[in-house]
């Protein structure tokens, strides 16, 4: 019931202009592209205000409203409308398609407001600023970095989907053939649901041990596997890649399986940087030789184990 409870679960801001929501909605319709879903009075309501709730001659000011901003939505209040609105502790992150947008809605946000950061390239992005609008909320305006086209290899499995299957997800299969051609897998646990891990430790041709992980996020039995991968420690920590510190910490890999005629198995990779920095997307955009040569010896060994069993 509590896993239900917070599956369900949804957080929105709720922003109270004391006094100025109606304006603060007219100004967010021009500045960021708002849309005003609703939008009630204290004297729309269909009870009259409990004393204290509003102040004497604040019948037209805004009881309640939504408004959405991209995918976002948003509430929004006059509240006891004493004209002395704070907004201090947060601010709102507003994702920008690229850096003309970012300056965009930064300038529009700063028309009557305050500059707290100037809008500029950081490591995370190609521009980020910070400013608290003329209502005094507080905005961090960021450009998302350009996205890195995924990776995807495929081939097709003398095997049928079933067995294919079970390779990927049962201890017994993989410890005999996962990892890139001449490593073996030395270590392994699997708690295969999602939220549950594959833990395991690869040996190289050296005899060096490296360790990997999953994160499994949606599972559709004999179909697809979602799941964020990353390389490892023994006890099961997040780490950089042993040989490259700029690969990314993180990759969203998802593995789909399909049917093809003599009850042969296709199936594909995909790969892309999960929660990457610029630097971690362009070492991935970079490394597409090294993870074709990769998965390819991978699936090389894959093969192999599917024709001893034949």
């Amino acid at each position: 019931m509590q896993g239900e409870t917070q599956a369900s679960a949804k957080v929105q801001p709720y922003l109270f202009f004391d006094g100025r929501c109606e304006e603060a909605l007219e100004f967010y319709k021009k500045a960021v592209g708002a849309q005003v879903e609703m939008m009630m009075r204290f004297s729309d309501s269909p009870e009259p205000a409990k004393a204290g709730m509003c102040t004497p001659g604040s019948e037209n000011k805004i009881m309640h409203s939504c408004f959405r901003i991209g995918n976002t939505q948003v509430m929004a209040s006059d509240g006891r409308a004493l004209g002395k609105p704070l907004f201090q502790g947060f601010a709102l992150s507003l994702s920008a398609t690229d850096e003309a947008d970012a300056d965009r809605l930064f300038n529009a946000l700063a028309n009557g407001g305050q500059v707290q950061m100037p809008l500029g390239k950081t490591f995370f992005s190609p521009r980020f600023g910070m400013v608290a609008d003329r209502f005094g909320v507080g905005w961090m305006v960021i450009a998302l970095p350009p996205e890195v086209p995924e990776f995807a290899i495929s081939r097709v499995f003398d095997a049928p989907r079933e067995l294919l299957w079970k390779c990927f997800t049962e201890t017994r299969h993989l410890k005999q053939w996962w990892g890139p051609k001449g490593f073996k897998v030395i270590a392994a646990k699997l708690d295969f649901r999602v939220g549950g891990t594959y833990h395991y430790c690869l040996q190289a041709p050296d005899g060096t041990a490296m360790w990997g992980k999953f994160v499994y996020r949606e599972i559709i039995p004999q179909q697809k596997l979602v799941f964020v991968s990353s390389f490892s420690d023994e006890a099961g920590g997040t780490t950089r890649h042993p040989l490259s510190k700029d690969w990314p910490l993180e990759m969203l890999s998802v593995f789909s399986f399909e049917d093809e005629p003599g009850g042969r198995t296709k199936f594909t990779v995909r790969w892309q940087p999960y929660n990457a920095t610029p630097v971690e997307n362009q070492a991935f955009d970079a490394g597409r030789d090294s993870m074709r040569q990769g998965w390819s010896g991978t699936m090389d060994q894959l093969a192999a184990y599917l024709a001893k069993r034949a």
